[in-house]
C-alpha cells in the first residue's frame, strides 16, 4: 500500500527525521519526501495506515 501524509509543522529536519525513523523501520519498502507539498510517501506491503502514521509521530513528526 501506498500512504501520504501531511507534515504539519513542515522544516527540512523534521522531514530527514521522518524519512530516517521510516527507513529503520521493518515493512517499509519506499519513502518519499515531497518539500513542497510538504508530505511524505510511504510503500509498505505490511503496515497499516495507523502503524507508519505511529512511527512518524514517536520520531517526534507531528504529521496527519
Amino acid at each position: 500500500m501506498t500512504y501520504t501524509f501531511d507534515l504539519t509543522d513542515y522544516s527540512d529536519e523534521s522531514a530527514v527525521v521522518a524519512e530516517n525513523a521510516l527507513r529503520g523501520l521493518g515493512g517499509v519498502d519506499s519513502v518519499d519526501v515531497d518539500r513542497v507539498a510538504e508530505t511524505i510517501t510511504v510503500n509498505s506491503t505490511t503496515l497499516t495506515y495507523g502503524e507508519v502514521l505511529s512511527a512518524i509521530r514517536q520520531a517526534g513528526v507531528p504529521a496527519k
